[in-house]
């Protein structure tokens, strides 16, 4: 009986011990894959930035090496529904003067062929109102935000992307356009 007393009580503290041991090495593990998550996802953010410089930068060599005025580097940007992405645009003064200047996207077709809005909803998000300046010979890019509303068809809707000069007499004078497509998923 005496023995089985301490058989027990040296069973249970086996138990107990490999208990501990077991969730210490639960806790290292646990440790080290939350320290590589988190590493991974710092790398991912400074992959994005270097990314979004890349292609800023092709967008400013577009201009030059294209003698453009203007660079939209898509012409179809396929988004899903509810979702947004980012496009950066790029803009080149030609002119002899500074360029006063503001951005307008035109919606000219929905997937069926009839006219749509995208002001009520909000498709593109910047500065809608600012005029922004260009030195002469001068080049900049600028993001804009497009975000789908979710409650959209699926399809092809075509646009148009103008850059308004805001020294002509007329407010439709159009500095430089260029069309594109956006595929909305579903």
């Amino acid at each position: 009986m005496l023995f089985s007393k301490l058989s027990n009580k040296k069973a249970s503290l086996e138990i107990s011990i490999q208990a501990i041991v077991i969730v210490v090495l639960a806790m290292t593990i646990l440790g080290l894959g939350l320290g590589f998550v988190r590493n991974m996802f710092k790398n991912i953010g400074s992959t994005t930035e270097d990314v979004t410089e890349q292609v800023r930068q092709r967008v400013l060599d577009d201009l030059i090496s294209g003698d453009k005025k203007v660079s939209f580097p898509k012409t179809e940007v396929v988004v899903d529904k509810g979702g947004s992405t980012t496009i950066s645009v790029g803009i080149r003064n030609k002119k002899d003067q500074a360029l006063h200047y503001k951005l307008q996207f035109t919606p000219i077709k929905d997937p069926e062929g009839n006219n749509f809005d995208i002001e009520t909803k909000s498709w593109f998000q910047y500065a809608k109102d600012t005029t922004y300046t260009l030195s002469p010979a001068d080049s900049e890019v600028r993001n804009v935000r497009l975000t789908i509303p979710s409650d959209v068809k699926s399809g092809s809707y075509f646009l148009t992307f103008d850059i308004i000069d805001d020294d002509l007499s007329s407010p439709d004078d159009i500095y430089a356009q260029k069309d594109f497509f956006i595929v909305v998923r579903g």
